[in-house]
């Protein structure tokens, strides 16, 4: 809990802080109609655990996800590894009961998969950082679990050789469920402790997963092998079995707190380019470097074009931190994309907000802030 990366679980000076720690229930699990009911203090691994028992499936997979609640990942609008593929946390809502306006409980959306009485309410909620409502219980859409998952590991040379990689892959017609890049910077952070298996002239890696059944699926898994051969792949690392997946899987999810043991203080920047434009991104954050002496490391789900850009400084060095923030996200919106993915606005982002959305979208997002909350008492301070 309270795992947000932009500061949208951080109270505002004198506010209350209200924890869901307890309401952790999972209500009612739908074989039948794949739906699951819960509340919004369920640990989203273990919501996912649950659910695979059955043998369902419940795709949103946040790195986070052994301590972030689902709660969370609605009122952010969570994504993980397998967006690129199955979507984002928004996708697999289908009701919400919630707190708002001044006390009132809101039950808002149907257990269907269609619906289309009145507006999407579900939808405008989700994604919203608790600045309109507590949720109190969520209802979220199943899929039935994929029978065979095939995992690969793909070590580069260099950062443009990789990031080239996931344009190819895609450009080919393949449909990865997860589709990761980590740079140099991160695979030194990570090290031998985690991930021993990799060649030492790694300068990058891809991660690419695919899911499904049947002679397509096989034939999708050694066509992204061939094109990544086109790119100089070093060594591919191939598996099939869950124990030989989450060997593979641990140099990607340790990354961050691999970073976080460096001693810096670090500031996340959660940009989306167009994957094409991957590779000029990459390449920018090297210039950054030079013009700021500071340490930019940068992983992230590659499949979405949603580069996690990772700023590491010191006590002191807090407005190089500032500057390199701004020429970062200057280059994303020069690059077609946003400056934020799927960590939310909270408190970080709110001038980047009043600089890529237009004075009328505001306006309106503040009008709808007003009548769930006209009193300003959820989340104050935050997104606006």
């Amino acid at each position: 809990m309270g795992t947000s990366l932009s500061g949208g679980a951080v109270p505002s000076p004198g506010g209350v802080v209200i924890s869901f720690e307890r309401m952790n229930r999972i209500i009612d699990l739908d074989r039948e109609n794949l739906t699951i009911t819960v509340e919004p203090g369920v640990i989203t691994g273990d919501l996912i655990r649950a659910v695979e028992a059955e043998n369902l499936f419940y795709p949103p997979d946040p790195a986070s996800l052994d301590t972030c609640t689902i709660g969370g990942n609605v009122a952010e609008n969570a994504g993980g590894p397998r967006a690129f593929k199955y979507g984002t946390t928004k996708h697999y809502v289908l009701e919400i009961e919630a707190v708002v306006g001044e006390g009132k409980l809101l039950t808002t959306g149907r257990r269907t998969k269609k619906w289309v009485v009145g507006y999407d309410l579900p939808q405008l909620l989700t994604g919203s950082e608790g600045t309109l409502g507590l949720f109190t219980r969520i209802t979220l859409r199943l899929l039935p679990k994929p029978p065979s998952t095939y995992t690969l590991l793909a070590a580069f040379r260099s950062e443009g050789d990789a990031a080239r990689s996931v344009s190819r892959i895609i450009a080919n017609g393949l449909l990865p469920s997860a589709m990761e890049y980590v740079d140099g910077k991160c695979i030194r952070a990570v090290g031998d402790e985690i991930a021993p298996f990799l060649p030492k002239d790694t300068g990058a890696f891809l991660l690419v997963e695919f899911d499904g059944f049947g002679p397509e699926f096989e034939r999708q898994v050694e066509r992204a092998y061939e094109l990544m051969e086109k790119e100089g792949v070093v060594e591919v690392f191939v598996a099939s079995d869950s124990a030989t997946r989450e060997k593979l899987w641990r140099a990607r999810r340790g990354v961050l707190p691999s970073l976080e043991k460096l001693g810096k203080k670090i500031r996340h920047e959660d940009v989306v380019v167009p994957r094409s434009r991957i590779p000029d991104l990459v390449e920018y954050t090297g210039v950054v470097e030079e013009e700021t002496g500071l340490m930019l490391a940068t992983f992230g789900h590659a499949g979405d074009g949603n580069i996690h850009v990772n700023i590491l400084y010191d006590e002191g060095q807090e407005n190089l931190m500032e500057e390199a923030v701004d020429m970062v996200i200057e280059k994303v919106w020069e690059l077609g994309g946003t400056a934020a993915g799927e960590h939310g606005i909270g408190l970080l982002k709110k001038k980047h907000l009043y600089r890529e959305l237009d004075p009328l979208s505001i306006e309106i997002q503040k009008g709808i802030k007003n009548i769930f909350d006209p009193e300003g008492l959820f989340n104050p301070g935050k997104v606006f």
